[in-house]
């Protein structure tokens, strides 16, 4: 008999355990609805915007447009390194001179 009602507390334990994650499975997405509804979270910015990565080995090259200029950043597990930074104008000029080639 002990064998029963331990399955059964068990069987009860996982299904309150499953009905938690569902509970919060939806609460998580009404979350982001509401807040994408609100205006709270945007989908894209023109303040901040990847234009381009490159993964070299374990290390990932980054092309990013923060606000007026465009920086370069190289990250990886030894931590973050700034590449390179232009002014947007120079840097629509040297695309450009590239395409014109």
């Amino acid at each position: 008999m002990t064998e029963l009602s331990d399955s059964l507390s068990i069987g009860a334990y996982l299904s309150k355990v499953v009905l938690a994650l569902v509970v919060l499975a939806i609460s998580g997405w009404l979350l982001l609805y509401i807040s994408k509804r609100k205006g709270w979270i945007q989908k894209g910015s023109d303040k901040l915007y990847i234009i381009s990565s490159l993964s070299l080995g374990r290390e990932i090259f980054f092309v990013i447009r923060c606000g007026p200029e465009i920086i370069a950043i190289v990250s990886g597990p030894s931590g973050s390194r700034l590449m390179g930074r232009w002014a947007i104008e120079e840097w629509n000029d040297s695309e450009r001179e590239i395409n014109e080639l």
